[in-house]
């Protein structure tokens, strides 16, 4: 039998081999967690940037146990999604690879254009990160722009910042969970607005 992957990058703690005692919290495992999976992530994809943005995946995709009480291990949980996600990278990146020289002729393509709710639902999040990101610390803002907006890696944020790139990778990852934070208060409060809803129409 395989072991885990990520036994060999995550520390033994107290009260870590039983059940959670809290509700899944995100935020909490950006802060407990990120450096961890950061460094795992380096090792199994090879950059920075590739693990950053893995990392990042991961967290939007761990916001749909967020609040969850039956989470038996919250760090299990981030690093087994975090390995999902990588190794379909890693065998997309495969593929494309294999696939860059053969011909498209004759293969559908399903169309790319976004429904008209999607694009006012992408539009409406986009004001409410705007909306957080001008509310950053200064230089976390910084950074965060010039890695999302400039595409800058880490190095060459650290160098133009006067930073550690260890830093450029906490105040992204400190601007990511105030991101995440604020659309899953948004999703919350729009479930309970539907319950309401049905529950009146009923």
């Amino acid at each position: 039998m395989n072991a885990d992957p990520t036994d060999a990058y995550e520390p033994s703690g107290p009260g870590e081999s039983g059940p959670e005692e809290r509700p899944f919290s995100v935020e909490e495992c950006i802060r407990r967690y990120h450096d961890l999976l950061i460094g795992y992530l380096r090792r199994r994809l090879g950059t920075p940037e590739s693990a950053s943005d893995v990392a990042q995946e991961t967290y939007i995709r761990l916001l749909k146990y967020q609040g969850a009480v039956d989470v038996r291990s919250a760090r299990a949980l981030v690093f087994q999604v975090a390995t999902n996600i990588a190794t379909d990278r890693i065998r997309a990146d495969t593929s494309r690879r294999t696939s860059s020289h053969q011909p498209i002729d004759g293969v559908e393509v399903a169309s790319d254009q976004p429904s008209a709710e999607r694009v006012v639902s992408a539009q409406q999040d986009l004001a409410l990160l705007m909306q957080v990101i001008a509310n950053l610390r200064p230089k976390c803002r910084r950074v965060f722009l010039l890695s999302r907006d400039q595409c800058m890696t880490h190095s060459e944020i650290a160098a133009h910042c006067g930073i550690s790139v260890k830093m450029v990778e906490k105040h992204i990852a400190s601007a990511l969970a105030a991101c995440l934070k604020k659309l899953n208060g948004v999703c919350h409060a729009s479930s309970s607005t539907t319950i309401r809803h049905r529950s009146t129409i009923a």
